[in-house]
């Protein structure tokens, strides 16, 4: 098949070190950009590290910090992770980007899965889509920030070439030998299919879409500037957001714009099968369901994947 920052050190037991809030049951309404936070709160779904798809992954200490960059008149902020040990050994790493899903990267799940990259030996960095220093659950707030970029996706991979050159110009990334990655989950997964799309990141070799939302947006066309990014789509069979027809229309159209593909189809698995609190009723209604199975297979399928490209 067609295939500005503070630096903090972190453990295993994320809550020690992080500035960390739970969603009350009737969430007020979302901040706008004007609203951001300087310090931004770190969403907790209550879901315990080791129970999420990458555990515990690794041992000892990363340093993270979290920078802003812009993409144009927008200001975003990003989490970074590294190794500072193996950073000091052995230089500069490769580089991860990883994509928010829809509520935006302010919580654990996303900055927890920076910290295990990081300790599997790459400078992994969770890029910002929304701009709001906070996550943001009010659907029309989520909806007026994410318009503009459905509406037309160039300006979604635009924002996400921002994120690939604030990780590529980061002195604990290693410059132009090893590569880059991005991963993506949901909205994310989307997002750096787009980027992959766009063929504009000089060294992005390889992107992992995590139950994102599969479609062919036809603003792209093939570049023939550089060989296009491999992409490793990770998806649910029974996920109620990608329709067959919209798979089949995903798969063409990123072969048309060469980028090589792989699939992996979880039987029985419907969206959001990477997170653990997904197990209500009105989770399962709405086309949301953890399976541990999944997400377990997915996250190892993802660590072969980037360590074949990158490092």
């Amino acid at each position: 098949m067609a295939r500005a920052s503070k630096a903090v050190s972190t453990s295993n037991s994320f809550a020690a070190s992080h500035r960390v809030y739970r969603r009350p049951l009737r969430a007020a309404r979302g901040p706008t950009r004007a609203e951001a936070s300087k310090k931004s709160m770190i969403f907790d779904a209550g879901v315990r590290i080791q129970d999420l798809p990458w555990g515990a992954e690794g041992s000892g200490e990363v340093k993270a910090r979290t920078l802003s960059y812009r993409d144009g008149d927008v200001t975003l902020e990003a989490y970074m992770a590294w190794d500072p040990a193996k950073v000091a050994a052995e230089g500069p790493r490769p580089g991860i980007l990883v994509a928010h899903t829809a509520i935006g990267p302010q919580e654990v799940f996303v900055q927890s899965a920076v910290e295990a990259l990081a300790k599997l030996g790459y400078t992994a960095m969770a890029l910002d889509l929304f701009g709001t220093g906070q996550c943001v659950f009010d659907k029309e707030v989520r909806n007026d920030i994410l318009q503009p970029l459905r509406e037309d996706r160039r300006r979604l991979a635009k924002r996400m070439q921002a994120a690939y050159d604030a990780l590529v110009s980061e002195g604990t990334v290693v410059k132009e030998t090893s590569g880059v990655a991005a991963v993506g989950f949901c909205l994310g997964g989307q997002a750096v299919l787009d980027l992959a799309r766009a063929n504009t990141a000089k060294e992005l070799r390889g992107v992992v879409s995590f139950h994102g939302v599969l479609d062919h947006p036809s603003v792209f066309t093939k570049s023939d500037e550089r060989e296009p990014p491999n992409a490793l789509i990770l998806h649910g069979e029974d996920d109620p957001f990608t329709p067959d027809e919209k798979l089949k229309e995903c798969l063409d159209g990123l072969t048309s714009l060469g980028v090589t593909w792989d699939l992996q189809i979880y039987s029985g698995a419907k969206h959001a099968f990477t997170r653990p609190e997904k197990v209500t009723d009105d989770d399962f209604n709405a086309g949301f369901q953890f399976d541990a199975r999944s997400a377990r297979r997915s996250w190892s399928a993802c660590k072969t994947f980037i360590e074949s490209l990158v490092g």
